[in-house]
């Protein structure tokens, strides 16, 4: 395609200011894709009836989500197609007034802004798409430490304190030492046996994945693993089920398993339900257990662990609610936003 000279003219001072854009091929030509579009995108607004919009309607429109994350591959920063679209509105704006041959104070007031609308419509999905794109690789990248963490705590930790464990017990069943020695080395080994649980439990938190799966099953899956045989935890679905975007499944899913590990260490025994209610808007998950309850604030490993899951939760811009009592069992609700990123 052939641009009319005057446009030709401020592409070349584009890339000129841009020579990044310029000089890759991909760029270039989006870069050109996007110009011409603009422009007759401002030409139909023009001659649309009624006065064009200021602002687009079409935030999300999926071709200028595209060129969005085509950006975020590239590592161009939004910005910079910001400033190159302000040098085509100041540059192609007299060329634009006598296109469509606006004379009136109205006519190039409407003209303006359906040049304006034309180009800004591009910049809020094209910089949703640069963010989107971004998060998604600190995401991966996040996912993928956590599962080397979860790999070195599975066999290089946990292997070392099961190996001190066995020969604690070798040591208790071939050379038995005097009574009080021999209380001691099994108050060790209960311990190292806790330590040991804690450190697989742990594994298997970082390691955990939603993938492709709803957050609901995703969680039924990781329960079989941490905890098989537990009968007495249930887990049900309510309201239309929908998927959470894969970070917000992943942190929803770690803060879950958490709730439930803790009521594994605090309320051996309890009977435990974890309910899922969607709606339109959110995600509404309730870990409850008729344990023994606790007075919230107390212990600092337990404040340790609501400060994590708590700052899970803000990460999510999610809400949660820990309610318990000495006696009164224990209740973490957690409010996910589902969005669309």
């Amino acid at each position: 395609m052939t641009l009319p000279a005057p446009l030709a003219v401020v592409l070349a001072e584009i890339g000129a200011r841009f020579p990044h854009l310029a000089d890759d091929p991909v760029l270039a030509q989006s870069l050109f894709e996007n110009v011409t579009s603009m422009v007759a995108d401002a030409h139909a607004r023009y001659a649309g009836d009624g006065p064009p919009a200021i602002v687009s309607d079409r935030y999300l429109d999926p071709e200028h989500l595209a060129t969005g994350a085509l950006h975020a591959e590239h590592a161009q920063h939004p910005a910079g197609a910001m400033l190159a679209a302000e040098m085509l509105f100041d540059a192609y704006l007299p060329v634009f007034v006598d296109e469509v041959g606006a004379r009136t104070p109205a006519e190039v007031l409407r003209a303006a802004r359906a040049l304006h609308a034309g180009v800004w419509s591009r910049f809020p999905a094209g910089a949703i798409a640069y963010t989107e794109a971004l998060r998604q690789r600190v995401t991966t990248a996040n996912l993928d430490a956590r599962t080397q963490l979860a790999r070195d705590l599975h066999d290089r930790v946990a292997h070392g304190v099961l190996a001190g464990l066995q020969r604690l017990d070798l040591v208790l069943l071939t050379d038995p030492p005097a009574p009080d020695r021999t209380e001691q080395l099994e108050a060790a080994g209960r311990l190292l046996r806790a330590a040991l649980t804690d450190v697989q439990d742990l594994a298997v938190s970082l390691h955990a994945r939603v993938g492709d799966d709803r957050l609901d099953d995703a969680l039924r899956r990781h329960v079989d693993d941490l905890f098989p045989g537990d009968d007495l935890l249930t887990i049900t679905t309510t309201g239309v089920v929908g998927t959470l975007p894969n970070w917000k499944a992943e942190e929803a899913l770690t803060i879950l398993l958490e709730a439930l590990t803790n009521r594994r260490k605090r309320a051996p025994g309890s009977t435990a339900t974890v309910t899922f209610a969607w709606s339109p808007g959110t995600v509404v998950v309730t870990v409850r257990d008729d344990g023994p309850g606790f007075t919230p604030g107390g212990d600092a490993e337990g404040r340790l662990g609501q400060r994590t899951m708590r700052e899970r939760a803000g990460v999510l811009g999610a809400r949660l609610d820990v309610e318990s009592a000495p006696g009164a069992g224990t209740t973490v609700r957690l409010t996910v936003p589902r969005g669309s990123l």
